[in-house]
């Protein structure tokens, strides 16, 4: 029996020393591990492996990665992305003051970027917006052409990989992925900017203030109809200047937009953004842009009916709900909600499917124009002393006739419609306005036919 208990102790006495050896080996692995990662992972290596990837020159001022953490986790500093010397001149750049990206590296095994949170911050973004919908960032983001002699994913019936004219696109696919689901849990940018050129409209865009989060994302490219949706949270300050250097106006916004990055046919980067956001008091727009001063010239059409118009002030504010519907979705912004601003005793209203076309510079506004409820009053005692030389019963006709055509519960309104661009819109009204004089006219004519007929009737009556 003592022999027995002697050979279990030295057999557990064993197996503890192997665990021991074992655990000891895998702990020299996760530190070698972690030494090589420190040793190969530099900035220098960062910057190649990046660049070699895309169409940009990489600076890193310094990266730090820690495998051990669960998730992982990788932190750059002072990151820079600019055009290769080689390319055309472009206006593009990317500067990041810190990014913070944490991912489950065991999920990479099973084919699964999985990405807790990626946040970044004190970005500052350089880019045009052109004509043909593209932006000069993408082009930091294009394939780079080091080494990528493969050839081209397959694709489905030549939808997929494929832009709608048919050639394969530069920038990202999400179908080129195919192999991968992604999963974001939250994209942060905080305390950044973007500076953005409308080339075509001649606008130039600050943005500041900018923070904003992508959450609840989820891409799988096998099935990108049903997933590639997030919520974004936004927050942002925009100063809209021309580049002839007048201020179009500030807009200080708010709110919330569901999204989608990718084309669910192509697979190309798409951002596809519907949006509800609230916008400060603060906010306000120059008068001075082509559809507010075209919109106010209408009003000299009021003088026809008696009313006279003040002068445009210099400024408007945001009117209605304060708030900004949107659709945004290849350059293009179509409103959901009335959007108004007031100008003085004035709303200018756009109307559901209004649209500008950022690109293109091309616009349709159906819209209209509506006096306040002090100043429509104001302006109905002012076509009653235009008529004041009738008869009573011919100045209430003209009056009903007129008001008739010209408000609608109470407040004098127009109804507008504009086309073409919007830097130089042609504006017309979509109803008529009538002419106090000629209604003034026709119904003094009227009363005197009726009473030369009651004149008629009562001498025919004598006989």
């Amino acid at each position: 029996m003592r022999g027995k208990r002697e050979q279990t102790k030295q057999r557990k006495r064993k197996l503890i020393r192997i665990l021991g050896i074992s655990l000891g080996a895998i702990l020299l692995l996760f530190l070698a591990a972690g030494l090589i990662a420190k040793l190969i992972i530099t900035e220098e290596f960062l910057s190649k492996e990046i660049e070699s990837s895309i169409n940009s020159e990489v600076e890193i001022g310094n990266a730090s990665v820690s495998l051990f953490s669960v998730p992982a986790r990788i932190t750059l500093s002072d990151v820079v992305l600019s055009p290769k010397e080689e390319d055309k001149p472009s206006d593009a750049r990317i500067e990041i003051e810190r990014v913070d990206l944490r991912l489950s590296l065991f999920s990479l095994l099973a084919k699964e970027f999985n990405v807790t949170s990626i946040t970044v911050s004190g970005a500052d973004i350089t880019t045009t917006y052109r004509e043909d919908g593209s932006t000069s960032v993408e082009e930091l983001f294009s394939k780079s052409d080091e080494g990528d002699d493969s050839p081209a994913s397959p694709t489905d019936g030549g939808e997929r990989g494929e832009d709608s004219g048919g050639e394969k696109s530069d920038g990202f696919n999400a179908f080129e992925q195919e192999e991968f689901v992604a999963t974001l849990g939250r994209l942060t940018i905080e305390n950044s900017r973007a500076n953005v050129l409308l080339e075509e409209m001649g606008v130039k865009l600050l943005c500041t203030n900018l923070n904003a989060e992508l959450s609840e994302m989820r891409v799988d490219p096998e099935r990108l109809q049903e997933t590639d949706t997030a919520r974004l949270n936004l927050s942002v300050d925009v100063k809209a200047d021309s580049v002839e250097g007048w201020a179009y106006g500030e807009m200080f916004l708010s709110g919330e937009a569901s999204a989608r990055i990718f084309n669910p046919k192509t697979g190309e980067t798409e951002p596809d953004v519907e949006g509800d956001f609230s916008l400060s008091k603060k906010s306000w727009l120059n008068t001075q842009v082509p559809v507010i001063t075209k919109a106010w010239s209408l009003l000299g059409n009021l003088r026809k009916v008696g009313v006279n118009v003040e002068d445009l002030p210099e400024r408007a504010s945001f009117g209605r709900s304060e708030a900004i519907a949107v659709h945004y979705h290849l350059g293009k912004i179509t409103v959901r909600k009335p959007l108004s601003i007031w100008v003085d005793d004035w709303e200018l209203a756009a109307l559901d499917n209004s649209w500008l076309d950022t690109g293109t510079d091309m616009h349709e506004l159906n819209a209209e124009l509506l006096a306040s409820e002090s100043a429509s009053n104001k302006f109905l005692k002012a076509m009653g002393k235009g008529v004041d030389f009738l008869p009573k019963e011919a100045r209430q006709s003209v009056i009903e006739s007129i008001t008739t055509k010209l408000y609608r519960e109470g407040r004098l309104f127009i109804p507008l419609k504009s086309t073409e661009e919007f830097s130089d819109p042609k504006i017309r009204p979509s109803g008529e306005i009538p002419d106090l004089a000629d209604a003034a006219k026709e119904a003094g004519e009227k009363l005197l036919k009726d009473k030369a007929k009651g004149l008629l009737e009562g001498l025919l009556n004598r006989d």
